[in-house]
């Protein structure tokens, strides 16, 4: 049995940085999170998530591990009146102009915002007796070992001042999100950075809170995907207090606009008009908030030769992937568990050990995300085209196969990996929709969708336009 290590410290108070503090208690006599907002003592929007405004829920997978982690969360944050739901039942996910077919599938998501969630989450960690909470301070540098091999802690200043101080660990890791120094730490003392890998989208989300209709007839999740040549998508998802979140999305130059009337005209130019038909008659409860979101960024620190001791690095400071796909507080998630995995194992190695397992954690979401988006050089690699065109044939037959679209939601809720998509059984059934002429995309106009806006084409949705909810 391996003995309990003395001290590491996290740097972020974020969702990562909060879940991977919970799989080192575990491995830790002490846990240090370090951040540099002000933490808020209820929930409510803080300047370190500044997506946390807009629409937020927990896939399935992501509720799964969080259960385990924390007993009792989905009773108590149903109680604060986050919303559960069966995602293939009461989930509408227009993937094309048609919505998939719906049937009872066994994947629980629970819809909640992110305000709510972090905060039940660092409470329920910071409780530990374990855990030390240090707020307002920033981490200036990594400390290192006289020979630079080991990472031996992080240089901590108070924001209102003060002399730098070392802060000792026997593990540091870094949790600050896409903005992370530490490609910039390791080439100070000699190491390479990880390539990096990025795919721009430029994403531009407004977003408005709405109370839910009266007659209880709003949906309880709605999302309707972007498509080729129409580069505009919506999700529209349950909250607590009776209310619901709405962002309309634009990529590529697309900017939804932040007046009201102009927003409900905007939704009714996607690719269906089922949440322009989902927002008629629900007021606004205050003003729109928009945010922007580059690139899709991934690390790669798994291929590094050389890495010192001492440090891992988790989250999106790994990869940060775009926000309306909702797979960061799941990939978190499972990123913890596997950090925990290898600690386990005593000896030197950890970070190399870590970073693999994270690559290939990563993977899935990665292709989910960037799998139709080009590179700077304007490629999309032919093996992402050909997944591309099976996947709109799938999402296409899924409008009529509650299977394939039971499939296909276990694979973007990160329950199941990719290549369960593409066993014979499931080809076949695409390929059988397809030989029998199925109403579907590319066949004329279905109930349910809109035209496109003039000057725009519907065509085929590919792999890299699909919304989901985080």
């Amino acid at each position: 049995m391996i003995a309990r290590r003395s001290h590491a410290v996290v740097v972020g108070a974020s969702m990562a940085g909060l879940l991977a503090a919970r799989s080192l208690l575990d491995h830790y006599e002490r846990v240090t999170i370090v951040d540099r907002d002000d933490i808020p003592s209820r929930p409510q929007p803080r300047g370190g998530v500044p997506q946390g405004r807009h629409a937020h829920g927990l896939l399935a997978e992501g509720r799964t591990i969080l259960e385990e982690m924390f007993p009792g969360l989905t009773a108590d944050l149903s109680g604060r009146g986050a919303r559960l739901g069966d995602v293939g039942l009461e989930g509408v996910w227009c993937f094309t102009p048609r919505p998939l077919a719906r049937r009872e599938s066994g994947l629980k998501a629970l819809l909640v915002s992110r305000s709510l969630l972090e905060w039940y989450v660092r409470e329920r960690v910071s409780a530990s007796p374990a855990v030390t909470l240090r707020e307002d301070a920033s981490v200036l540098d990594l400390a290192f070992s006289g020979d630079d091999t080991r990472v031996v802690g992080v240089i901590v200043q108070d924001r209102d001042g003060g002399t730098p101080a070392l802060l000792p660990a026997d593990l540091v890791v870094d949790a600050t999100g896409r903005g992370s120094r530490t490609p910039e730490w390791l080439e100070r003392r000699g190491y390479r950075a990880p390539a990096e890998e990025i795919r721009r989208v430029d994403k531009r989300y407004t977003t408005y809170r709405v109370r839910e209709a009266l007659d209880g007839s709003t949906a309880w999740a709605m999302a309707v995907a972007a498509q080729p040549g129409l580069h505009r998508g919506g999700i529209l998802l349950a909250e607590e207090g009776g209310s619901r979140v709405v962002s309309l999305v634009g990529r590529f130059g697309e900017r939804p606009p932040v007046a009201w009337p102009e927003f409900l005209a905007w939704a009714g130019t996607l690719s269906s008009s089922r949440l322009a038909e989902a927002l008629v008659g629900l007021e606004p409860l205050g003003e729109g908030a928009t945010y922007r979101f580059p690139a899709n960024r991934r690390r790669h620190y798994e291929d590094l030769t050389s890495f010192p001791e001492g440090l891992v690095v988790v989250g999106d400071a790994l990869c940060a992937f775009d926000p309306v796909y909702g797979q960061g507080v799941t990939v978190a998630a499972i990123e913890a568990v596997a950090l925990g995995r290898c600690l386990q194992q005593d000896g030197p190695g950890l970070a190399t050990r870590f970073h693999r397992a994270a690559a290939e954690i990563i993977d899935t979401p990665w292709t989910i995300a960037v799998g139709g988006v080009p590179d700077d050089d304007g490629r999309v690699p032919w093996r992402s085209r050909l997944v591309g065109a099976y996947l709109a044939r799938l999402l296409d037959a899924g409008s009529d196969d509650p299977d394939l679209a039971i499939a296909f939601l276990r694979v973007n809720h990160l329950v199941d990996r990719p290549s369960e998509l593409f066993r014979p059984r499931t080809v076949w059934r695409v390929l059988r929709h397809r030989l029998a002429g199925a109403p579907g995309v590319g066949r004329g106009r279905v109930r349910g969708s809109s035209p496109a806006p003039p000057g725009r084409q519907q065509v085929s949705p590919s792999r890299g336009t699909l919304p989901s909810m985080r």
